[in-house]
């Protein structure tokens, strides 16, 4: 009798956080993440982390930290 291990492929994209949300600048309104096109990443500190990203009202581009 032989064993047979197999791996599965890590996905693409992780998993989002529904509740994880980033501040507009144009509104003054937190959004959802997913909503969002993004446009890059930084982390700044451990757990801190600076979006870039278009924002889906005015179709600018914001920066925000990620919160949620």
């Amino acid at each position: 009798m032989q064993t047979e291990v197999r791996f599965i492929e890590a996905p693409e994209t992780r998993f989002v956080d529904r509740r994880r949300k980033v501040w507009l600048e144009c509104d003054g309104e937190p959004y959802d993440l997913r909503s969002v096109e993004l446009l890059g990443r930084r982390s700044l500190a451990r757990d801190i982390v600076l979006l870039k990203f278009i924002c889906p009202r005015c179709g600018d581009e914001h920066e925000s930290l990620l919160f949620g």
